[in-house]
């Protein structure tokens, strides 16, 4: 007997007995432990996840969010899907049932008026690729993230900008203007993160007609990442920076069974002609004051064509590339890129 039903309290252990069992990327293969996973759905002011069992046994899960955001300058409503997840027997053709999940899900986002439904698909995730393919949704931009250890040694002092932050939070406003995909208040999802603690701060660094900003987002207390498997290159090149990196301002490598703390930067932000060096300076500062709050690792999001920000380079690095997928529903209505990354959707 197959069912599709709402996911519960009841259903968290299960749940996360399935996240265990979805680890992510090919070279470097991490899995992430929650906690709690019903979390990323409390980001959001109307969000519900389903979950898909036969026999009584959970096969699948899909959550969705109803957002509103700025399409062109106009408030429209689309909905963010996110956390799709397939037991292992099934995940790879995701049939015997599993589409009548994402048809679950695209009834009830029609029905709440929903012009499209979206979300973001790691590059070399090719099963959910091909899945979100399959049911019509293509890619309309991609994104990068910058993966850096955090760093030993002496940080500057940096103002969190807590005190001011609907100040604060104003002036990115203006600086993204009515981008695609940007909820019309930017202060509402992050006062949430302050309220919920997840906010660490909004540093920024001046140089005359330069400047550079990043807003930092600590959910290491509710989930962490583990290392599966890491390439060859990588382990050897652990073996040799990571003891160095106890004694001086060197990156750590992660290691295979390490559980990883992360700190997320959203919202880059440059302005004049040193602003992406004082991007890269103010990184190297959080880096090192994450290291002291036991941080292990730095992600850094930009779009690839952010008019605002690029990413800057270091030694060593790792990238992720991901795609924004959009499958449209009442309308064939695409958003227009550039796009804003939301940190309720990552």
């Amino acid at each position: 007997m197959f069912a599709i039903r709402e996911a519960t309290r009841a259903d968290n252990e299960a749940l996360l007995r399935l996240e265990a069992d979805s680890p992510q990327g090919t070279g470097i293969s991490i899995v992430i432990d929650r906690e709690d996973y019903f979390y990323r759905s409390r980001l959001h002011d109307q969000s519900k996840i389903l979950i898909a069992e036969e026999k009584g046994r959970l096969i699948g899960v899909m959550a969705y969010a109803i957002k509103e955001v700025l399409l062109e300058g106009e408030l429209e409503r689309v909905a963010y899907f996110y956390d799709l997840r397939g037991e292992s027997s099934y995940r790879r053709s995701m049939k015997r049932g599993l589409f009548r999940l994402w048809k679950a899900v695209f009834e009830e986002i029609e029905e709440a008026g929903a012009l499209f439904i979206y979300g973001h698909v790691k590059a070399d995730n090719f099963d959910s690729l091909s899945v979100t393919t399959k049911i019509g949704a293509q890619p309309v931009a991609s994104f990068s993230i910058l993966s850096l250890p955090s760093l030993k040694g002496r940080a500057a002092e940096l103002d969190p900008h807590l005190d001011t932050l609907e100040e604060e939070v104003h002036r990115i406003e203006t600086s993204v203007g009515v981008r695609s995909m940007r909820p019309l208040r930017l202060l509402d999802p992050y006062a949430r993160g302050a309220e919920l603690g997840y906010l660490r701060g909004i540093y920024r660094l001046e140089d005359g007609d330069s400047a550079a900003q990043v807003s930092a987002w600590d959910l290491s207390k509710i989930y962490k990442g583990r290392v599966l498997h890491m390439p060859l290159g990588l382990r050897a090149l652990g073996a040799g920076l990571n003891p160095l990196s106890k004694l001086f301002p060197v990156p750590r490598v992660p290691v295979v069974g390490q559980r990883i703390a992360y700190l997320q930067l959203f919202d880059p932000i440059c302005r004049g002609p040193r602003g992406r060096l004082l991007l890269k300076r103010l990184v190297q500062q959080i880096r090192k004051a994450a290291y002291k709050d036991g941080i292990d690792i730095l992600t850094l999001f930009v779009y690839d064509d952010d008019p605002l920000a690029s990413l800057p380079g270091f030694f060593p690095e790792k990238v992720l590339h991901y795609h924004t997928m959009v499958r449209p529903l009442s309308s064939s209505r695409m958003p227009d890129p550039p796009l804003y990354l939301d940190i309720r959707d990552i």
